[in-house]
């Protein structure tokens, strides 16, 4: 009752300026809501109530912005991603953020956030996700020193944490991950250096989705240091760079322990000649595979569990250039050499390709190709000659509008050069304007992409989605789909970057997944709105060890009704998500909902 009588109060309060005490300024504006909500469902328990929710945002300063600022961002039964009146979650939480000294020598932040039950998703490659409920809080603080003419330096620290609940099975992840970072730059003698420092520690937990109630723990932490120099030299506007970073983690997975330790060193040279710039670089690496999983953990991943670590190191050399044959033809060249050591073999490729790009300006307009060969050639003879295409067209003829692209590389070098990998891309999209302020647009996409050597670890996926656009209304559908190969991590199944043989057997799921959907809007008057969405998502796995399969549906529907600042609104959604492995029924919840909302600004 208090809370409704306090949103009436609100409601009929004259709009405030800013208000100024002293020193202090702050101004605040926001939404707030009140209706009636009805639900029943195993997610909720079956209610019928008169409910508040809101959202709004706080923003001040002491005696000047540049000196002390702040803002805080609070929300209630709402849900920031995806709804303008309620969340069947009942999601929560706040945002905020504290500037000091800003635009002086020594600026600094501290930000924090927190999250009860806010929506999220727990990942499937190329298509919409399971719908998960998440609490999550984090802390950042940083500083800075920055003088001109002296080293920079920059102080970062975060902690971040959350658990997460798969809705309609019994599978939760929780996760926590807090890192350090330090920076610094100085320019001296004509030279840009610079360094840093990383620390990251990260803790997931994998509860439920392994079937039959098992657990994955895993606990890592990795640190980073990197040092690099750049200088301009005095001769047809060339640079030179040289980089060395070493990095090392240590990661625990159910008992089982790696660790490892990367060194990386590069280095580049640009030389601009009037008519053939040349660029060569090189670079070291004495622990491919450790490089992959630093990268993981720098992300906030943990490592894919099961990857085999053997003794790798890597050298590669590569030189590029290009030359403008006509004023739209330009003719690019390469040749690169790699040296890699893996398992005890030492492995040779050289490669030495061409590209031609030519743009159509009279007889194809809008027409842009890209075409290359690429030759390579291991210490055991000639492979094969490898194949790079990039075809581009964009035109407007009469009402029609034409956008598309195909690209195909064939013979990319990925982690080893005992692999290659060959991925084509295509896609289009076309507009129509069929008149009486009328518009079609049909967008297509899809990729391809394929480890030659290894049958099986390829990953496709399409998309495909229809618009009907009118000034007052559109209508849309889409569709999805996508298959290949997996790993879990905490936020989901991802795409391995590596071939399936060094991982795990174990530990790589085949997926298949599907999601459809579509949406409808009509404004028959600036003031009031209709708007209704539909989508269904629904994959499996051959993996007997994780999620069968499962499916997601959703229906929503939202009204609006705008009078000055207050809007009315109705709502209905059903939503529907089973996971068969789990041994749960499948979450269901359906709600309806009538209120107001009127904007405000408080002061």
């Amino acid at each position: 009752m208090t809370i409704r009588i306090g949103l009436v109060l609100l409601w009929a309060l004259p709009l405030a300026a800013q208000v100024q005490y002293g020193n202090f300024n702050a101004e605040c504006n926001g939404q707030l809501t009140a209706g009636y909500t009805g639900s029943y469902g195993n997610l909720q328990t079956g209610t019928h109530s008169w409910d508040a929710g809101g959202n709004g945002t706080v923003n001040g300063y002491y005696y000047n912005p540049q000196f002390i600022s702040f803002s805080v961002q609070p929300y209630y039964d709402r849900s920031q991603a995806n709804s303008d009146s309620q969340s069947i979650t009942d999601a929560s939480g706040y945002v905020g953020t504290l500037k000091i000294f800003t635009g002086s020598h020594f600026p600094g932040f501290v930000s924090v956030n927190q999250d009860w039950n806010s929506s999220g998703m727990f990942g499937l490659p190329g298509v919409e996700g399971l719908t998960t409920k998440t609490n999550s809080h984090g802390l950042s603080v940083g500083w800075s020193v920055l003088f001109a003419d002296r080293p920079t330096l920059t102080l970062s620290y975060s902690d971040t944490s959350g658990s997460s609940s798969v809705l309609g099975s019994d599978g939760t992840t929780t996760s926590t991950n807090r890192s350090f970072n330090a920076s610094t730059t100085y320019h001296i003698a004509g030279f840009y250096l610079n360094g840093g420092y990383n620390h990251v520690n990260t803790d997931a937990n994998i509860t439920g989705l392994l079937g039959n109630g098992a657990t994955e723990t895993t606990t890592d932490s990795s640190n980073q240091y990197r040092v690099g120099a750049l200088r301009s030299l005095p001769f047809y506007h060339s640079q030179f760079s040289i980089g060395f970073n070493r990095s090392d983690y240590t990661s625990n997975s159910n008992g089982s322990q790696e660790n490892g330790t990367t060194d990386n060193a590069n280095t580049t040279l640009s030389v601009g000649f009037p008519r053939l710039p040349v660029t060569v670089t090189a670079n070291y690496t004495d622990n491919i595979f450790g490089s992959f999983e630093q990268g993981l953990i720098n992300n906030g991943q943990a490592p894919v569990p099961g990857l085999t670590i053997p003794t790798s190191r890597s050298l590669t050399l590569g030189a590029t250039t290009f030359f403008t044959v006509l004023p739209r033809m330009v003719v690019s060249a390469f040749a690169n050499h790699t040296e890699q050591y893996f398992n005890g073999q030492s492995y040779g490729l050289t490669q030495f390709g061409a590209n031609v790009s030519y743009n159509f300006l009279r007889r194809i307009k809008g027409l842009t190709f890209t075409a290359g060969l690429v030759d390579s050639a291991t210490q055991d003879g000639n492979t094969r000659v490898g194949f790079i295409g990039n075809v581009n067209y964009r035109r407007a003829i009469g009402r029609w509008e034409i956008d598309s692209f195909f690209r195909y590389d064939q013979n990319v070098q990925t982690l080893l050069v005992a692999y290659s990998e060959s991925q084509m891309n295509y896609g289009a999209s076309v507009k129509r304007d069929l008149g009486h302020d009328l518009t079609w647009v049909g967008i297509a996409n899809a990729t391809r992409s394929v480890f030659e050597q290894q049958s099986g670890d390829g990953s496709r996926a399409e998309s495909f989605t229809s618009m009907l656009i009118w000034r007052k209304a559109s209508v849309s559908a889409y569709y999805t789909e996508s298959k290949g190969m997996s790993v879990l991590t905490a936020n989901g199944l991802v795409q391995p970057p590596v071939p399936g043989q060094v991982i795990f057997p174990g530990d790589l799921i085949v997926y298949n997944a599907k999601s459809e959907g579509g949406s409808a809007r009509l404004n028959p008057t600036r003031s009031l709105g209709f708007n209704v969405s539909y989508s269904k998502s629904h994959g499996n796995t051959e993996s007997p060890l994780l999620l069968s399969n499962s499916a997601t549906t959703n229906y929503n529907a939202l009204a609006t009704y705008r009078l000055r600042k207050m809007w009315f609104t109705a709502g209905y959604t059903n939503f529907r998500q089973s996971i068969s492995s789990s041994g749960t029924p499948p979450g269901v919840v359906t709600s309806y909902y009538f209120g107001v909302t009127r904007w405000f600004k408080g002061f």
